[in-house]
């Protein structure tokens, strides 16, 4: 599986056109655990991927690991080279995967990469040789989740979580100064919120930023959550949320997965967002103004007005 929370959100079609394929299967996740929102699916078995704490060791650990089981195909969802060498060594004798980093010759069925297609369809394309090319239509991304946990009760009004991740992020980063000013416009337009700045422990310092400036301009209803929840808590705030505004972040796909509505704040990013987009999610792009010659400038130009505009339009509808 993917590194992070927000590919292996994306990976969720996928692994549903191997359920509807072979019914039957145990299906296994070698995956980190920063990217595991799959602990309560009783239907996947996951397997902690360590090897980011220990790189050769970790992967002789892994090779043996993975040769306890009688695996019958291997799916590739990462593009390193590593990966396929370990699914090599543990004598799978599928290994389905892209052909990248010269590691076809490692590969049963090596695919060439269309770097045009969404990245939802680049796994699912994956899981569907396993299928025999079989499926046309795409599943759509989904992940359990509890709303009944009722992790924001006793916070009264609208429920709107904002991230922006951390400023080493760079072209991604949305500043605290600017944030603020989203969040006392748009708390003056409606009757009642209760603001939640969510992320992981290194956007710690960023969110307690701008809880600091909201309050200072006189809101008061909003607190930081950011470094304070387990991966499967974030999973069920987002999708208790009536809103959730971010930059292309985890939460992004979490929000698309939990039928959130959402507020996409686009400017320079990693790919194409249009490769990157949630599918199936109730959300509104707004894209910077382009004003900027340098890219880490870029989301300077997402004005908090453009912002608010679009939470309006969100919040109207649900």
């Amino acid at each position: 599986m993917p590194s992070f929370l927000g590919d292996s959100v994306n990976c969720t079609p996928a692994l549903q056109l191997l359920r509807q394929q072979y019914p039957e299967a145990k299906i296994y996740l070698l995956i980190r655990d920063i990217a595991n929102v799959f602990h309560s699916d009783p239907s996947l078995h996951c397997i902690a991927d360590k090897r980011h704490k220990a790189k050769l060791p970790g992967v002789i650990d892994l090779i043996k690991t993975l040769r306890q089981t009688p695996f019958d195909a291997c799916i590739l969802m990462t593009n390193r080279f590593v990966d396929a060498f370990i699914a090599k060594m543990a004598g799978i004798p599928i290994r389905i995967g892209y052909k990248m980093e010269m590691r076809g010759p490692l590969l049963t069925h090596g695919l060439k990469m269309d770097r045009n297609r969404h990245y939802i369809n680049r796994y699912a394309y994956l899981a569907n040789v396993l299928c025999n090319n079989s499926h046309k239509s795409l599943p759509p991304v989904s992940i359990d989740f509890d709303q009944d946990k009722k992790f924001l009760t006793g916070r009264s009004g609208l429920k709107i979580g904002l991230c922006i991740l951390s400023k080493h992020k760079l072209t991604r980063h949305y500043p605290p100064e600017k944030t603020a000013q989203v969040i006392v416009q748009l708390d003056s337009a409606v009757d009642e919120a209760h603001y939640f700045m969510l992320g992981s422990p290194v956007e710690t310092n960023e969110a307690e930023a701008v809880v600091k400036l909201s309050q200072q301009q006189g809101v008061q209803t909003i607190e930081s959550l950011a470094g304070k929840t387990t991966i499967g808590e974030l999973v069920d705030i987002v999708a208790s949320l009536d809103l959730l505004i971010t930059v292309d972040s985890a939460v992004l796909h979490v929000a698309g997965a939990a039928k959130t509505p959402v507020v996409a704040l686009h400017s320079k990013g990693t790919s194409p967002f249009s490769l990157i987009c949630p599918k199936n999610a109730i959300i509104k792009v707004v894209h910077s103004r382009g004003g900027y010659i340098f890219d880490n400038d870029q989301v300077l130009d997402l004005e908090p007005e453009d912002i608010v505009a679009a939470a309006l339009k969100l919040l109207k509808r649900a």
